[in-house]
């Protein structure tokens, strides 16, 4: 009879932890999660971000009429990569949780989970909202990006407190880069960083070409692009009183510029993060002219391809 009284317990024990790991079946709530950054802004430690959200519910069924559903249980929530390969142009970004600053994404679907990895969920509730996951993905909108629209698929998974996945689903991340474009003059310029830069040629020379000292364009751009040049004065230093007109000749990169006509230079790539310098320089043939002060107003577009 002794042994009889000590079996008794033992089986109550053990049909009360079945019990407990039936009671607890996380599952995700509102289907597949997708996630579109656009309208961002390209410049130098340029930053974007978006906020998004996973719910997740404890869809156990306690089987007890009036017992209002299972109790809370505890979960995980990993990311891994459904997409085979890596496009190299994909704008990095980063994602992040309570509890996790930097979510590592899993490379493959096969991979296991990590310490960077896990999303844990101390409890999921088993009403109908379930229990919000906020997460935040942060994206670096600086130069050397290229333009596109980038796409990626990553499989979430929710793993319970055995180990199990009881649920999947789908996160998609698009990412748009627009073309955008920028412009300076850098070298031997007044200002330019904020309105017209100016070159000094000093004093003409009525025997010798007189030439600028070095400057010239630094661009940056996220797609192929166009540089072109006009002239107020049609490739002329007018007199400030005057108008009387001395010729003068603008190279762009080793090239003469027709400021006269059109003048255009395409570039069919993105420039990298520190941009392209172009160099110029501008060159006034031996000149007569009335003293005074002479000067033409060179503008320079460029236009994203």
């Amino acid at each position: 009879m002794r042994y009889l009284t000590l079996l008794a317990p033992l089986a109550l024990s053990a049909f009360s932890a079945a019990a407990g790991a039936a009671d607890c079946q996380p599952a995700l709530l509102g289907g597949d999660v997708s996630v579109i950054v656009d309208g961002v802004e390209i410049v130098s430690g340029g930053r974007a971000t978006d906020n998004f959200q996973i719910r997740v519910q404890n869809q156990a069924d306690t089987g007890t009429p009036g017992a209002g559903g299972a109790g809370q249980c505890g979960a995980t929530i990993r990311l891994a990569r459904i997409d085979p390969g890596v496009d190299p142009d994909f704008p990095p970004y980063s994602l992040s949780a309570p509890g996790n600053r930097n979510i590592e994404v899993l490379p493959d679907l096969t991979s296991g989970g990590s310490v960077d990895s896990d999303i844990i969920i101390a409890n999921a509730p088993s009403g109908p909202q379930g229990r919000v996951v906020p997460f935040q993905l942060n994206l670096a909108t600086e130069w050397g990006l290229r333009a596109g629209t980038y796409t990626q698929h990553l499989r979430i998974s929710l793993v319970d407190e055995s180990g199990n996945v009881t649920d999947t689903g789908t996160l998609t991340i698009t990412i748009i880069i627009p073309p955008t474009v920028s412009i300076r003059f850098v070298g031997a310029v007044v200002g330019g960083t904020a309105g017209a830069a100016r070159i000094d040629l000093g004093n003409l020379s009525s025997t010798r070409e007189t030439r600028s000292d070095p400057f010239g364009a630094l661009i940056l751009s996220t797609s192929p692009y166009l540089v072109s040049f006009s002239s107020l004065n049609l490739g002329n230093l007018a007199h400030d009183r005057s108008g009387e007109k001395i010729p003068y000749r603008l190279y762009f990169e080793g090239a003469e510029v027709d400021l006269a006509g059109v003048s255009e230079f395409p570039y069919f790539s993105r420039t990298p993060p520190s941009g392209d310098r172009r160099p110029m320089s501008i060159v006034v043939a031996p000149t007569q002219a009335p003293a005074g002060r002479y000067e033409d107003r060179i503008t320079a577009t460029v236009t994203a391809m």
